[in-house]
């Protein structure tokens, strides 16, 4: 990480959150859809949907490729505002970790901070589920997340299980269908 990099927000592991996980079949072997899901173009794997803005592009904020522990982006989205996301965990197959924050959507103010984690299993035929989930921090001095667990109650109902879901569900099939459409190597 540069020294310029102001550091992320602390995730504390005792902390609330509101989690989502959606699942997804793909007709390719886990390493091909780690690969594409950790390097392939973010543009293509977030669309717009109804309720939420899509990804334009990212910006690298560390030096190497992105998907190594520690590296640091922007996601640029349709809707002119951005995030910043650093990877926390990486095991090439297996599963992918980050977290996300400094969102500038309007949508996004009350999140401090969100992790999200892809997890692949292989199945047979050299198919792979992946499981996305995604999980949120609400901030505790504004709402809903001034409001404890009837906030949190009511930004998975707002949010998470309604427009959240849609973009991850848009997400997945958008990945399946890219990768599916790509040669079996």
């Amino acid at each position: 990480m540069t020294a310029e990099l102001a550091p992320p927000p602390a995730v504390d592991p005792k902390a609330a959150t509101i989690a989502r996980t959606e699942r997804i079949v793909v007709a390719r072997p886990a390493g091909a859809v780690f690969d594409y899901v950790v390097s392939g173009p973010l543009a293509e794997m977030i669309p717009v949907t109804k309720q939420l803005p899509g990804v334009t592009g990212v910006t690298l904020l560390t030096p190497g490729p992105w998907g190594g522990v520690g590296e640091r982006r922007h996601v640029h989205l349709t809707d002119g505002s951005q995030t910043t996301e650093q990877v926390l965990g990486s095991a090439p197959g297996q599963h992918f970790r980050y977290e996300v924050w400094d969102y500038s959507t309007a949508a996004g103010k009350p999140i401090a901070y969100a992790l999200g984690e892809f997890v692949f299993k292989a199945l047979d035929a050299g198919r792979t589920e992946i499981a996305w989930t995604y999980a949120f921090r609400l901030r505790s001095n504004m709402f809903p997340g001034s409001l404890g667990p009837l906030g949190r109650w009511l930004m998975r109902r707002v949010f998470l299980d309604t427009a959240y879901a849609a973009l991850m569900r848009a997400s997945l099939a958008a990945i399946r269908d890219q990768l599916e459409r790509r040669p079996a190597v």
